[in-house]
């Protein structure tokens, strides 16, 4: 098992808050009715490329 240096550890847990903070918003958008579906699945789908990217750096370290 390999073990990740604290500015990695570090560097994927900022990325993770920032996705989740991205899904809060959308969430938050979609409750009061301010995103319509096609901009939801938008959002929904960038944010899902970049959970990607972060797992391919975990898989990769």
């Amino acid at each position: 098992m390999n073990t990740m240096s604290p500015i990695r550890k570090d560097f994927l847990a900022s990325n993770l808050r920032s996705q989740l903070g991205r899904l809060s918003s959308i969430l938050d958008n979609i409750e009061e009715e301010r995103l319509d579906g096609e901009c939801a699945s938008d959002s929904l789908r960038e944010v899902e490329l970049n959970l990607r990217q972060i797992r391919k750096l975990c898989v990769e370290g």
